[in-house]
């Protein structure tokens, strides 16, 4: 039978215990108290920038932009081409934008895509933004028209219904120009 007193103790080392490798090698490491201070000095000063360095970054992104307005188009587009797609929302209107189950001026509200609830002709729709496809912007400039993305949900007079990606071509105001900012973004 095993008494209480022949356990050993995890606190007291058995007769004749050497320290493992390691441990004897980090015994026998006797930094200078030079060294010490300067490790606690570079430490605390790191542990005081690592915040201020992320404090500093939050607030340059809250940064507000330039033109308010306009805070949600791409506007440092390269000039490139691609080929533009005829309007389908309504079929008349020019062929400025690509992409998108629907095209066209009809979803246009203060020059972006129309968004929320509305009526169009005989159909319910509704209509939410994206700010996913133009690098992280809900639209582009393209022959001095904007073109605005939105994920819409449509139901026909039958009951039927659709949810795909829409794009308004909204005409930019003359006052605004054309210059280099006017030409596009090739988005595919």
């Amino acid at each position: 039978m095993t008494r209480f007193d022949d356990i050993p103790s995890a606190a007291t080392p058995p007769p004749g215990a050497r320290p493992s490798p390691a441990v004897a090698r980090i015994r026998a490491l006797r930094p200078s108290r030079r060294t010490v201070l300067r490790a606690l000095v570079i430490g605390a000063a790191a542990a005081a920038l690592v915040p201020l360095d992320w404090y500093l970054s939050r607030g340059a992104s809250a940064a507000p932009d330039r033109n308010p307005e306009d805070s949600s188009e791409h506007r440092q587009c390269t000039p490139r081409h691609y080929d533009e797609e005829a309007n389908n929302w309504p079929a008349t209107g020019p062929a400025v934008c690509y992409g998108g189950w629907r095209r066209g001026n009809n979803p246009c509200e203060n020059g972006y895509h129309i968004e929320g609830r509305y009526q169009l002709d005989d159909e319910d729709v509704e209509s939410t933004r994206l700010t996913t496809n133009c690098h992280g912007k809900n639209a582009w400039r393209w022959n001095g028209y904007r073109c605005s993305d939105a994920i819409t949900d449509v139901t026909f007079s039958d009951g039927t219904t659709y949810h795909g990606l829409t794009i308004a071509a909204c005409r930019l105001p003359a006052d605004e120009g054309m210059g280099d900012r006017g030409r596009g973004l090739l988005r595919r």
